[in-house]
C-alpha cells in the first residue's frame, strides 16, 4: 500500500481528477485516506507551508469553509444524544459528500478509499455536534476537559453511529481511527499546565465497578500536579532529587497508575467498538488506527500500556507516526520541557542520551543535541520504530509507516515551512519496507506535501518493487 492523508477540501480546490492523477503519477498512491470532517487537523494551512501541486496555491488563511463533506443520517444516532450540526449552506463546498463524489474516479485507478477519523477536541466538536458539552471529560479541579470522556456511554454510541453511519452509505474501504491523546499522568508530564482527566460520574462508576478508589486517584493525581508544577517553578525537590519524588508520590498514591490503566483500557474498549461496527456493516473492511507521534516516540506509558500485541484484535492494520524530521524539534521540545522537572538533574545532552538509550536508537546514528533540530532523526529511526511494531504483532496485523513530508516548524500546527530531503525520504521508505512495513502512509497532510517530496515517495517505491 502507498497511502496518503488527504483532506477534502483539497480534492476540490484542486480537481479531483488532476488530484488523483498527480498523486498517482508522482507518488504511486494507490490509498486515500480522507477526513470527511474537518474537526481536528492540520488543515487550510497558511500558503506559505503548502506544497505546488500544479495548480494554484490557495492561502487557508480567513478562508471560510465547511468542516463537514458527509450527511448524517438520523437513525444512525438513536441512542445517544449527540447530533452532527448541519454547515450553513453559505460555506465553501457546503453540501459536498466527498466519498460519493470520489467513487468512480477512485475506483477507474484503483484507488482504495479509508475514512481517517480523528477524535476530535472540545474546539471542534462544541461548535459541530449538538449537546457535545454534556460529553467532555471533567478534570481534577472539577472543570470541564478538552476531550469527550470514553467512558461516557452518550459518546461511545454516537462514535458507534457515526462509523455504521459511514459504512452504510458511502463505498468506503476502510477505516483508520485516531486518537491524539494520552494518558492522564503521561499528559501531565508533557503538559503541566493541564489539569489531568476525567473524574466525571462515568469513570467513577467504572473505578467502582473495578475496585479502583475513585478520591485517592484524584487526590493522588492533584498532588502529582502540584508536585511537577513547584519544580517548573524553580522549587527544590527533596535531597534525594526529582525523579525520586516522583516515584514517592507514586508510591504514597498507586492509584494514579490504576487511573493510567483504566484510561488505556476504556480507550481500546472504544477501539473494539469501532472494529466491530465496520465489520458489522462490511465485513471485509479495513479497521486501523493512528498512532501518533507522541505514542511512537517519547511517551513510555503508552508503551507501557500498549504493547502492540494488545492492539491485534481489534486492528487489521496499525499506522506508527514515523515522522523522522519533525521529530528533530518536537524532542527538543519535549525535553527541554522535562528538564524543567522530572529530569532536571541531567544536562541536555544527557537527557537526549537518555532518551536514546531507552527508545533503543543509536546514538551515533541519530543526531547530536546541537543539530538534532535542524535534522531530524535518520532513516534508521524509522528502521527502528518500525521492527518493533513489526516483532510486537508477529504477523497478526499489517504495519504501515506514516512518512511525513515537509511538516513546518513552528508553534501550534507549524508556520515556518521545512522542505524534506528528498533522498532522505527516500531512504525512509526502503528503511521501512526492510524493516517488515507493509505499505507506507504519506503524512502529515497532502496539502503540505511538495512536489520534490512525493517525487521520492514514488521513486522508492519503483526501486524497492525491482528484483
Amino acid at each position: 500500500m502507498v497511502g496518503i492523508h488527504i483532506a477534502a477540501h483539497s480534492f476540490y480546490d484542486e480537481g479531483i481528477e488532476h488530484c488523483l492523477d498527480f498523486l498517482q503519477e508522482t507518488a504511486g498512491v494507490n490509498a486515500l485516506f480522507v477526513t470527511s470532517n474537518s474537526y481536528y487537523g492540520a488543515m487550510l494551512r497558511p500558503k506559505e507551508v503548502q506544497g505546488d501541486h500544479g495548480v494554484p496555491i490557495r492561502d487557508g488563511r480567513g478562508r471560510k469553509v465547511t468542516r463537514a463533506f458527509f450527511r448524517p443520517h438520523d437513525p444512525f444516532y438513536q441512542a445517544t444524544s449527540l447530533r452532527f450540526l448541519m454547515p450553513e449552506q453559505n460555506l465553501e463546498y457546503a453540501g459536498r459528500e466527498i466519498f460519493t463524489d470520489l467513487a468512480e474516479p477512485a475506483r477507474k485507478r484503483g484507488i482504495k478509499l479509508y475514512e481517517r477519523l480523528y477524535e476530535p477536541g472540545a474546539d471542534g466538536l462544541l461548535p459541530n455536534v449538538a449537546n457535545a458539552a454534556a460529553v467532555l471529560t471533567v478534570d481534577v479541579q472539577e472543570k470541564p476537559g478538552k476531550k469527550p470522556c470514553w467512558n461516557n456511554p452518550d459518546y461511545l454510541n454516537f462514535v458507534e453511529g457515526w462509523v455504521r453511519d459511514l459504512f452504510s452509505n458511502y463505498p468506503l474501504d476502510g477505516i483508520q481511527y485516531g486518537a491524539e491523546r494520552n494518558g492522564p499522568l503521561s499528559r501531565l508530564i508533557d503538559w503541566a499546565n493541564e489539569d489531568p482527566t476525567c473524574f466525571c460520574e462515568h469513570c467513577r462508576q467504572r473505578a467502582r465497578r473495578e475496585g479502583v478508589d475513585f478520591e485517592r486517584a484524584k487526590a493522588g493525581l492533584q498532588e502529582m500536579t502540584r508536585f511537577i508544577r513547584s519544580l517548573q517553578k524553580g522549587e527544590s525537590p527533596a535531597a534525594d532529587g526529582a525523579l525520586v519524588g516522583f516515584l514517592r508520590v507514586l508510591l504514597r498514591h498507586p492509584e494514579i497508575l490504576a487511573w493510567e490503566n483504566m484510561h488505556y483500557r476504556a480507550g481500546e474498549e472504544l477501539h473494539q467498538r469501532i472494529y466491530h461496527a465496520a465489520k458489522a456493516v462490511k465485513p471485509q473492511a479495513q479497521v486501523g488506527r493512528h498512532i501518533d507521534h507522541s505514542q511512537t516516540s517519547w511517551d513510555m506509558f503508552y508503551r507501557a500500556a500498549l504493547p502492540f500485541s494488545r492492539m491485534v484484535p481489534s486492528s487489521d492494520f496499525l499506522k506508527l507516526s514515523t515522522y523522522h524530521e519533525i521529530l528533530g524539534p518536537r524532542l527538543a521540545g519535549r525535553l527541554a520541557s522535562y528538564r524543567k522537572h522530572l529530569l532536571r538533574e541531567l544536562s541536555s545532552e544527557q537527557a537526549l542520551a537518555f532518551f536514546y538509550a531507552i527508545a533503543g536508537h543509536d546514538s551515533q546514528r541519530e543526531p547530536a543535541l546541537d543539530k538534532l533540530s535542524e535534522t531530524g532523526l535518520s532513516p534508521e529511526y524509522v528502521y527502528r520504530e518500525i521492527q518493533r511494531a513489526v516483532e510486537g504483532v508477529a504477523g497478526k496485523t499489517a504495519i504501515y509507516a506514516g512518512i511525513a513530508l515537509d511538516v513546518p516548524r513552528g508553534a501550534g500546527w507549524g508556520g515556518e515551512a521545512w522542505p524534506s530531503d528528498p533522498e532522505k525520504v527516500c531512504q525512509c521508505v526502503k528503511r521501512a519496507c526492510d524493516a517488515g512495513a507493509s505499505g507506507i502512509v504519506i503524512c502529515r497532510e497532502y496539502e503540505e506535501n511538495r512536489r520534490e517530496s512525493l517525487a521520492a515517495i514514488g521513486r522508492a517505491v519503483r526501486e524497492n518493487k525491482r528484483p
